[in-house]
C-alpha cells in the first residue's frame, strides 16, 4: 500500500515555483496517458509514487487543474493566504465537505 504525504482538501506549494494550490484528488500512481520521454513522469521511480489533482490559480486568479508528483509539492503551514483567499475557500469547502455526514435513502 502507497501512503500518500498529502491528504485531499490540504493546502501546498509547487517546490519550485512556489504556487499555493488545493489537493482535490489523489492517485496511489501515475496515470495519465503514457508520458513524453522528456517529461517528468518518464521517471518510473517518480510514476510509482502519489501524484495529486491539485487546483492553482493563475497569473489572472483563474483556477487551473494540474497533475504533479508527490516530490513536486511541498506542505503549506498556514491556513489563510490574503493573496489568495480563493484557495483558502476551496480548501474550507473540501474538508467541510469531507467532515459532512453522509444521508442514506
Amino acid at each position: 500500500m502507497i501512503a500518500s504525504k498529502f491528504g485531499i482538501g490540504q493546502q501546498v506549494r509547487h517546490s519550485l515555483l512556489g504556487y499555493l494550490g488545493v489537493v482535490v484528488d489523489i492517485d496511489p500512481e501515475y496515470s495519465l496517458d503514457e508520458p513524453a520521454e522528456d517529461e517528468l513522469a518518464d521517471n518510473d521511480a517518480l510514476r510509482s509514487a502519489p501524484w495529486y489533482h491539485v487546483v492553482m490559480e493563475d497569473d489572472d486568479g483563474q483556477a487551473v487543474h494540474t497533475y504533479l508528483a508527490e516530490a513536486q509539492l511541498s506542505g503549506e503551514s498556514q491556513d489563510e493566504h490574503p493573496e489568495q483567499p480563493s484557495m483558502d475557500e476551496l480548501a474550507a469547502s473540501i474538508r467541510q465537505q469531507l467532515q459532512a455526514p453522509r444521508l442514506r435513502n
